[in-house]
């Protein structure tokens, strides 16, 4: 993401699979709404009126790739591996907020008070990752982000908070134990999923360029990364003319990955049109595959009867 998770944004000729550089891509604010939003204004009475508690509930994916085990939060999951947890909003408050402000103080713009480009690009130095790493999209996802290539400071403070860090060695660790859970956890990655697109939004789209979901989509499956996704970006990549991927297909491609099968694929099902064009594509391809290995294995055999025959002659005249 070149610096600070922006070389997603590519020049209106580059190809999808180059690293450029971009500023300041903003999430539409009407785009912005997702569900950890919505459970965030559900249960507000409900935090305000009682201590928060984490609750863990297990349940096994059909396809068996992912456990569930989500933990609520003021809206957000939180449940670490090994049965550990960050701690809730009373105990994040004890962290000092001298020290949140000491840290946001030294990577804040001179000008500005926000994390800019290269304030970000010193905390990704510090933090041992590159800008465009699978956990610098983590932690912009856990400090709620409002678009690329900013902290703003309640953003930074606000999330740490929740993330119970003070500090860089708190924020590594945070977020190698979030990164290990989303291996595992299809609830809390489904969030950082739907986070992802708006995060990739243009000031004021409502829909991601071709080039941006190409790469938001590499980026988002780094540690999950499904079977189909290479053949589906191909496809992409070789249709140009796609004008753009909408929410609800951003959405729905999770879906289709982990339950779709292309050679049971049922286009009378509520799938956006664009997977409709993929399969019959895909299904093309493998028929075309198949016939160039038929074809393939004909010149074999062909060329083995000829050897044989070839073999039968020279034996012959031998004996002659």
């Amino acid at each position: 993401m070149g610096s600070c998770l922006t070389c997603f944004k590519s020049p209106p000729n580059a190809t999808v699979n180059s690293v450029e550089a971009i500023a300041g891509v903003v999430a539409a604010p009407e785009t912005a709404i997702t569900d950890t939003e919505a459970a965030v204004n559900e249960t507000d009475d409900l935090l305000a009126a009682s201590p928060i508690r984490m609750t863990s509930l297990g349940s096994e994916r059909k396809s068996g790739s992912f456990k569930k085990t989500i933990g609520l939060l003021n809206g957000n999951i939180n449940a670490l591996p090994d049965g550990g947890s960050l701690p809730g909003k009373d105990l994040a408050t004890q962290i000092s907020d001298n020290d949140l402000n000491k840290l946001f103080e030294e990577y804040k713009d001179s000008q500005e008070d926000a994390i800019l480009s290269e304030g970000i690009e010193r905390l990704c130095c510090d933090l041992g990752y590159k800008p465009d790493d699978f956990a610098i999209l983590v932690l912009a996802w856990r400090l709620d982000a409002s678009q690329m290539c900013q902290f703003t400071k309640s953003e930074f403070i606000q999330g740490l908070q929740q993330m119970n860090a003070a500090s860089i060695d708190d924020i590594k660790l945070r977020l190698e134990q979030i990164v290990e859970k989303l291996k595992t956890d299809s609830e809390e990655f489904k969030l950082l999923y739907r986070f992802t697109f708006r995060f990739g939004l243009e000031p004021g789209h409502r829909i991601l360029s071709l080039d941006m979901a190409i790469s938001l989509w590499r980026l988002v499956f780094t540690v999950h990364t499904p079977d189909i996704l290479p053949r589906w970006l191909h496809f992409l990549e070789q249709h140009q003319n796609i004008r753009g991927i909408p929410k609800d297909t951003w959405n729905m491609f999770l879906n289709f990955v982990e339950t779709c099968d292309i050679t049971q694929y049922d286009d009378t099902e509520a799938w956006p049109s664009l997977f409709d064009d993929f399969v019959e594509y895909e299904q093309e391809r493998l028929k075309q595959a198949g016939l160039k290995a038929s074809e393939s294995e004909g010149v074999v055999e062909g060329s083995e009867e000829a050897a044989a025959g070839v073999e039968v002659l020279e034996d012959d005249n031998n004996n002659s």
